[in-house]
């Protein structure tokens, strides 16, 4: 499984004149790890890039149903970082 996997990690703040481009180079990257079979996906659940990375392997995920997101919260509290 571990060579199925890949996991994300980024900034939390994109700028607004970089999200198109890097959500569109992130979005072909994860196609093309899925066309070299992987497919299980972790995030961090943290805004920003994390958020992104999770976002766009929910799209790919109509196309290719038979990868998976895997939320990996670094920290109990996680969440409570989220609402602040």
């Amino acid at each position: 499984m571990k060579d199925q996997t890949c996991c994300f990690t980024g900034h939390r703040r994109i700028p607004a004149s970089e999200y198109a481009a890097l959500d569109q180079r992130l979005e072909a990257e994860i196609e093309a790890l899925i066309h070299q079979g992987v497919r299980y996906f972790g995030a961090g659940g943290a805004q920003g890039f994390d958020t992104m990375a999770a976002l766009a392997v929910l799209q790919l995920r109509t196309l290719y149903p038979h990868i998976r997101l895997i939320l990996v919260l670094p920290c109990k509290n996680q969440t409570n970082k989220m609402l602040a």
